[in-house]
């Protein structure tokens, strides 16, 4: 790099900065105000339990609802009906516009009312069974409203709850805190809002956490801004990168710009324990560019591994895993190439001469100082360090095959979020709210249905009781909670006369099926919805559910066939599909993606094992010799991995071990973890290796690796690791959860650089490090 590069250019660096720093944060606020979030989203459209949802949606509109409810809220409580009458009229959103939220809203009341009048006339007692579980619960007087949102409603459901809260308040004895509300729109919402709420708050104390560890390592308050401005711009560059490109951030994404502002601080550290170095060695004059030429390579290697860790994530099905593994990725080669061009312009114009740390080069045994015990503890019990490590790896192998996933709604919030316990009280109190769709496909013949609407029903039914008696479904709702029960009694005469009065009453009953979302009619056939519940609250193996929903339906279906009805199927979708797919899904992308970035690694940590050798090569006169010197090589690529994945599996396993369960926020982190750690390993391994070169026995260059890079090591760790803790206690499991094992990742990933890493050094395995001595040295050695 040319030595005046940055004295010549820097003013057109500062212009390009200043110039480009309003666009990039102002995109960078737009990118987060159009966060959202929606389970159903999470897998690609060529899924197939996505592909039933949308053919259900473009049949039945949607299964998104809203069930309020309150303590109090019984059938004759005058203040449902009121806030139900409110909520019904449209929102107005100007001078002339308005907005109509809901396509439909159910009432306990209004539904009793109308079973027990004509045609069905049922006795109270008949009625409410019918309702139980869905909008009464087994005390037979807790009631409550379900709001079905309309497409509007949908696009605005942070405003539609807003505004149930707001009609609510107008209702005398109602209050924004009585209210219990619950469902899957509210879940969206939740998601949102617990995800972003107090997002600003804990960036604060993420820069708070870096400025004062930075301030603490350099004693500068310069180089602290420096490093400070430089990593900001890198995070609001990182956001502005997703709006640029038309991506949408979700719960997921909203980790991207603190990841980003910690590796970025992280780099920038490194870059400034160089441009120390630098002062120390010729001045102020040329530091920056001294600095930069010095850091550039291993700091790229670094960013390479930390993007191929990130990366590998874009294999992930996931979609939330998969945008936040490709544009963390983008962000971390964008920042690294920020912070190499305006970091060392910053100090050439603004430059720190009097910054302080422990990492500059001295003489004599002051390098270790600090380190001694450390080293000394690990030369002594190396082969117990080893051994310990082996049992370790191998139990926790054995706690990652233990591994569960988790995607229902207890799995995104803590147990006290206002969510949960409204969950809690809405399953207690009414019934279950994770929805599960079976549709009932019956085909027609020459246009017409098969069969009297009573032997279509009679179908419909048969799946209903099958449906309503299996195991972890706790309630279902279809056309036969709004039908005359269908039964033989008495004569033949007298049934075929009922059936034929039963068939005319239905026939009149079918537009109330299909006002109520139940029926549907096409060309070739008509769709009958069968809708059941499972409650969110229990730790459902929804597979297992899923699957036995299948084996219990799809026997009736055939009865019917043999029946005379025709090729009956029924179509399985809603949120237990989804959500059975997603828990999958999430076990299959951590181990694909951990898999692809190991590889990925793997191979560059063995390419650089070869650098360097074109000496060896050239001084080994026989092919043994070459063959020999590759072999090192190769093993010196793959031990130095090691200390590499042992910190993910720990991690992971003793999660295992320990019942947690993975959820979409922990299944990214050993990936990122992975690139992440290896940078500290690269540090190491390239000083032990040059200790080795200048002639160094294998101890002598494991101290000389700890005097050269333990401390910076150290301080990368704190920064990267507090500064993400403070994200561990958002109320969003997720990215609490990604903050507290991203720490347990990197404080493990230290320890085993700094314990297990040496102790492998100077085992046996370590003289695949050293360089290659010839058949002809080792006969003159001998």
């Amino acid at each position: 790099m040319d030595p005046s590069f940055y004295s010549r250019y820097r003013v057109g660096i500062f212009a390009f900065f200043l110039f480009t720093a309003p666009l990039v944060i102002t995109s960078a606020m737009r990118a987060v105000e159009d966060s959202s979030t929606r389970v159903a989203d999470w897998l690609p459209e060529s899924f197939e339990a996505t592909q039933r949802l949308i053919w259900f949606q473009k049949h039945f509109v949607s299964d998104d609802f809203l069930m309020v409810s309150w303590e109090g809220c019984t059938f004759d409580d005058p203040r449902l009906p009121a806030l139900a009458k409110k909520l019904r009229l449209p929102v107005k959103v100007g001078e002339e516009a308005s907005l109509v939220l809901s396509r439909q809203i159910i009432t306990g009341p209004e539904v009793l009312q109308q079973l027990r009048e004509e045609p069905l006339a049922l006795s109270r007692r008949a009625a409410l069974l019918r309702l139980r579980g869905w909008l009464t619960g087994e005390d037979y007087q807790t009631t409550c409203m379900v709001v079905l949102l309309s497409e509007d409603g949908w696009e605005h459901r942070r405003f539609m709850l807003d505004h149930i809260y707001a009609c609510a308040a107008t209702v005398e004895g109602l209050e924004h805190e009585t209210l219990h509300i619950g469902g899957t729109t509210a879940d969206s919402v939740a998601v949102d809002r617990a995800s972003q709420d107090g997002l600003q708050l804990k960036m604060i104390l993420c820069y708070a956490v870096g400025c004062t560890l930075m301030l603490l390592m350099f004693r500068s308050l310069a180089m602290t801004m420096t490093v400070f401005i430089t990593a900001f711009y890198c995070q609001q560059m990182s956001l502005s990168i997703v709006d640029f490109t038309g991506g949408h951030m979700d719960s997921v994404m909203l980790m991207i710009p603190s990841l980003l502002y910690v590796l970025a601080i992280s780099a920038g550290v490194h870059l400034a324990n160089y441009y120390r170095d630098a002062v120390s060695e010729q001045g102020l004059v040329g530091a920056p560019s001294l600095a930069a030429r010095h850091a550039i390579l291993p700091c790229g290697l670094a960013s390479a591994t930390t993007a191929l860790g990130l990366g590998s994530l874009g294999v992930s099905f996931l979609i939330p895993v998969r945008n936040f593994g490709i544009y963390a990725a983008a962000g971390v080669i964008v920042a690294t190439g920020v912070v190499f061009l305006l970091m060392p312009a910053l100090l050439e114009q603004f430059p720190a001469p009097h910054i302080h740390g422990r990492g500059a080069p001295v003489a004599g045994n002051s390098k270790t100082r600090g380190w001694d015990w450390l080293i000394r503890w690990v030369t002594t019990r190396s082969g117990w360090i080893m051994f310990v490590s082996a049992i370790g790896l191998g139990v926790s192998a054995w706690g990652v095959t233990q591994i569960h996933a988790g995607a229902r709604v207890h799995d995104l919030f803590a147990k006290e979020s206002t969510i949960l316990q409204d969950y809690d009280w809405l399953e207690s109190h009414i019934g279950p709210l994770v929805p599960l769709e079976v549709v009932v496909r019956i085909p027609k013949t020459e246009g017409e249905p098969t069969g009297s609407i009573m032997d279509r029903l009679r179908v419909v039914g048969a799946v209903h009781g099958v449906i309503e008696n299996h195991s972890g479904v706790g309630a279902v709702v279809s056309p036969l909670n709004f039908s005359p029960r269908i039964r033989r009694r008495g004569s033949r005469a007298q049934d075929v006369f009922r059936e034929t009065l039963l068939n005319q009453q239905l026939e009149r009953s079918r537009l109330r099926f299909i006002e109520m979302g139940l029926l549907r009619e096409t060309s070739t056939e008509e769709l009958w919805r069968v809708s059941a519940r499972a409650y969110a609250g229990d730790s459902l193996d929804f597979s297992s559910l899923f699957v036995g929903l299948q084996e219990a339906v799809d026997p009736v279906l055939a009865r019917s066939k043999e029946m005379g009805m025709g090729d009956v199927r029924a179509v399985y979708c809603g949120g237990i599909p989804l959500v059975q797919k997603a828990q999958e899904q999430m076990l299959y992308d951590l181990i694909n993606s951990f898999a692809l970035a190991f590889g990925l690694i793997t191979v560059m940590m063995i390419g650089l094992a070869f650098v360097g050798t074109g000496v060896d090569f050239a001084l080994a006169p026989h092919a043994t010799d070459k063959a020999v010197l590759c072999l090192r090589r190769f093993i010196a690529g793959l031990v130095s991995m090691i200390p590499n994945v042992l910190p993910c599996a720990a991690v992971i396993g003793s999660m295992g071990l320990m019942g947690v369960s993975l959820e979409i926020g922990s299944i990214m982190t050993a990936s990122v973890a992975l690139g992440i750690a290896v940078d500290d390993t690269l540090h190491f391994i390239t000083w032990f290796r040059r200790g080795l070169t200048n002639g160094q026995t294998r101890p002598e260059a494991v101290r000389y690796a700890f005097a050269r890079c333990a401390t910076a090591m150290t301080q990368t760790t704190l920064i990267c690791g507090l500064g993400l803790r403070t994200f561990g206690f958002s109320d969003f499991v997720p990215m609490a959860r990604f903050a507290w094992v991203m720490f347990a990742m990197l404080s493990a990933a230290l320890i085993a650089d700094l314990v297990v890493l040496p102790a492998m050094l100077l085992s046996p395995l370590g003289v695949v490090f050293e360089p290659l001595k010839t058949s002809a040295q080792a006969n003159r050695d001998n």
